[in-house]
């Protein structure tokens, strides 16, 4: 994997030196928004640069330096800090959930319901979503569907990782933090001219973490220490190179990793599971331990984009090439015991390309932007279980505890090719108010090669399907004064189709999301209100269930979604700054009859249930304070507190599949010498150490319906030194 992240650079260069002769004198220009003054935040949510509080969108922002400040854990900090936004990771894939609507499906053929940019890049992986968080100027979240502009399976919302940009002028930073747990995690950035115009941007970073759950089988041949470990290294470098008026800028990124991965926690129930049966032995029923006999997890990731901005009259051209791919493995304790009963491995890897090119500009009243764009997204995997099961679940003449020995293969490879077109608009009919309007065309089609073995000869199948729809979004602004912005949208979501490799099932229908939704952002000396009101009609939702063998995805029949969002903050006194956000939601099933495998394979009428992973309630106050010390340096403090109702992560919402409300806090300190150039800062996660389920699934029932389930991290600590230049 260092061979590629190598080679990319080096490619890199090369195309740089080839440009460079072209290049024109001071045609660079720092990459990325930056902040207009010290309380404006200017985003691209709409692909122009506009400052947030002037977005009609129900938008949050995270800035890049205080993830990393806080002990940065990944796209878990959305959960905790974003309205109506949860977060699960099952097996190490990212789902992420917007107002009800996402996907906890992790094979193959199924698409997330909200849609990952990085850099503007759509990301099909979802075993490579959650490794992009290298040198982070800022993450931008958009509830709600996204019609146009992030239109690809977004009938949740998006989320777009905004990178920081090469600089014209030299600077860098180098950091070290160190933890508990055996955290330790460095961080270097270089960025400034090379001459002739180019500007460049290096950036690597190296996360280790001994792991937060304890492995009670530690010690035995092949068993690790713990589980949730860490042991990774990412790089990226970036060269822009001026080209005419405009710029092209080169990008190229890696990330290994190769650890004992997540601490896959086999829960007890109060049935028999197979190891019982046969050995008599039981999972671990302790709270932050469980047992596995040996883990495995092994992810390379790599990618190479190019980005071209040019003038064209009045109006600028934009265009996105972008080729990235991934390989996984994750092997695991299927059983939870301490003898060998079962062992499952995931091995997958994906391959991306895509196209996009779009130009905007403005034509008297009417700001306008058009594009297309095409992709090809091709994944494998194979899905590998061996052991034993009890012979009476083969075979009603043999005992319980009769050691059947059995090997499951089963998978294949889907290749999605995707078109599009879009368009957007702005019109100003007045000085107050402002017409909007946006469609996207999306055409999918699926191919996917299947194959199964399990006691008897491997069957193997092909599978076609293909989705047209459109999507769009329509809606006014008011604005009656420079601090006050009310607007109202209507807005369609599509998520294409998918196919359940492996399974040998129907293809799977595509889902729509229609949201009307209006929402208000005000502003004033030293505070900000944003708040939105939304209601989703979603149709033919994609829902994971477990089959005979593995896990499928069905149509459910519908939902309604209704919900109001919160964000505040407030300076009530210099150096003092209070923030709130949150939301209720109300997220139910239509009508819809579902199979619980846990409770005797019956039909059970789970209308008005919960969406899985949603809450009523959920949010977050924060205090931030700033005291000026004596020579010009400076004490930053801040302290958090989340709290959220109770979630299930099925249809059903039983007790089985429930985590409880919480609440949990949060601390930090800084300190920033006069010069700005050497921080200092200390945080503290989960103070309470509070036990919270992130992701629960369950397994086939030939493994005994078992539920397999990941905990969010403990209470842990850090401390970090920066040095910047």
């Amino acid at each position: 994997m260092r061979r590629t992240i190598f080679g990319s650079a080096a490619s890199l260069l090369a195309l740089v030196a080839a440009s460079g002769a072209a290049a024109q004198e001071g045609g660079g220009a720092a990459a990325g928004a930056a902040e207009a003054d010290a309380d404006e935040i200017i985003v691209t949510a709409e692909r122009r640069n506009t400052s947030v509080q002037d977005t009609p969108l129900a938008l949050s922002v995270l800035d890049g330096d205080k993830l990393r400040q806080g002990g940065n854990q990944g796209l878990t900090e959305l959960a905790q800090q974003v309205p109506s936004l949860s977060f699960a990771q099952s097996f190490g894939i990212a789902q992420i959930f917007i107002r009800g609507v996402g996907n906890n499906f992790f094979s193959p053929g199924g698409d997330p319901g909200v849609a990952t940019y990085a850099d503007g890049v759509y990301l099909s992986d979802q075993e490579a979503t959650a490794v992009a968080f290298l040198d982070l100027a800022r993450i931008e979240v958009l509830r709600g569907p996204q019609g146009a502009l992030y239109g690809r399976n977004a009938t949740g919302g998006a989320v777009n990782l905004v990178s920081e940009g090469p600089t014209d002028s030299f600077e860098g930073r180098m950091g070290v933090q160190l933890g508990d747990f055996g955290r330790v995690q460095g961080d270097a950035v270089l960025s400034g001219p090379l001459g002739g115009g180019i500007t460049a941007r290096a950036s690597v970073q190296y996360r280790r973490l001994d792991g937060f759950t304890r492995n009670e089988l530690a010690g035995t041949p092949r068993a690790r220490d713990r589980g949730d470990a860490e042991d990774s290294l990412g790089g990226r470098l970036q060269v822009a190179v001026p080209v005419g008026a405009g710029r092209l800028l080169l990008t190229a990124s890696g990330y290994t990793q190769n650890d004992a991965g997540p601490a896959l926690k086999i829960l007890a129930d109060p049935f028999p599971h197979p190891a019982e049966f046969l050995f008599g032995v039981r999972p671990s029923t302790a709270p932050r331990s469980f047992k596995s006999e040996g883990a495995e997890n092994r992810r390379d990731v790599w990618s190479v984009t190019g980005r071209l901005e040019q003038p064209i009259g009045a109006a600028q051209l934009v265009v996105i090439a972008d080729t990235r791919g991934s390989d996984r493995l994750i092997t695991y304790d299927q059983d939870g015991t301490e003898r060998e009963v079962s062992t499952t491995t995931l091995d997958t890897d994906s391959t991306q390309s895509s196209l996009e090119a779009y130009v905007q500009g403005n034509s008297g009243s009417l700001d306008w932007l058009a594009g297309a764009t095409w992709l090809r997204f091709r994944q494998s995997r194979t899905t590998l279980v061996d052991g034993l099961l009890p012979g009476a679940f083969l075979d009603p003449q043999l005992p319980l505890n009769f050691p059947f020995p059995y090997a499951f293969a089963g998978g294949g490879t889907v290749t999605t090719e995707a078109l599009a077109a879009y368009a957007d608009g702005k019109l100003a009919l007045s000085d107050k108010f402002a017409l909007r309007i946006g469609g996207r065309y999306s055409d999918d089609t699926k191919r996917a090669r299947e194959f199964l073995t399990f006691l008897a000869p491997t069957i193997t199948g092909q599978q076609r399907d293909s989705w047209g729809e459109w999507s769009g979004k329509a809606g006014i602004d008011f604005t009656p004064s420079e601090d006050v912005l009310i607007y109202g949208s209507i807005a369609r979501g599509f998520k294409s189709g998918a196919l359940n490799v492996g399974a040998f099932t129907p293809a799977v229908e595509p889902e729509i999301n229609v949201t009307i939704e209006a929402g208000a952002r005000l502003s004033g000396a030293g505070w900000t209100l944003n708040f939105t009101g939304y209601t989703s009609d979603y149709s033919d939702l994609q829902i994971v269930q477990v089959g005979p063998l593995s896990q499928i995805l069905a149509n459910a029949a519908s939902a309604r979604i209704n919900g109001i969002e919160l964000e505040a903050s407030l300076k009530p006194a210099d150096g003092l700054t209070l923030g709130l956000s949150g939301s209720w939601m109300d997220a139910e099933f239509g009508s819809f009859v579902s199979t619980d495998q846990r409770r005797g394979f019956q039909a059970f009428d789970v209308s008005g249930n919960q969406l899985p992973l949603t809450s009523r309630w959920q949010g977050t106050v924060s205090a931030q304070y700033r005291a000026d010390l004596a020579g010009g340096s400076r004490l930053d403090f801040n302290g958090t507190m989340q709290w959220r109702s109770e979630y299930f992560f099925t249809e059903f919402n039983t007790a089985d599949a429930r985590q409880g409300g919480f609440v949990r806090f949060d601390l930090g300190a800084m300190w920033t010498s006069a010069d700005g150039s050497w921080a200092v800062n200390i945080f503290a996660r989960n103070l309470t150490d509070r036990r919270v389920l992130s992701s629960l699934a369950v397994v086939s029932p030939l493994l005994g319906s078992v539920r397999v389930a990941s905990l969010e991290a403990p209470r842990h600590f850090g401390i970090g030194i920066e040095r910047r230049f």
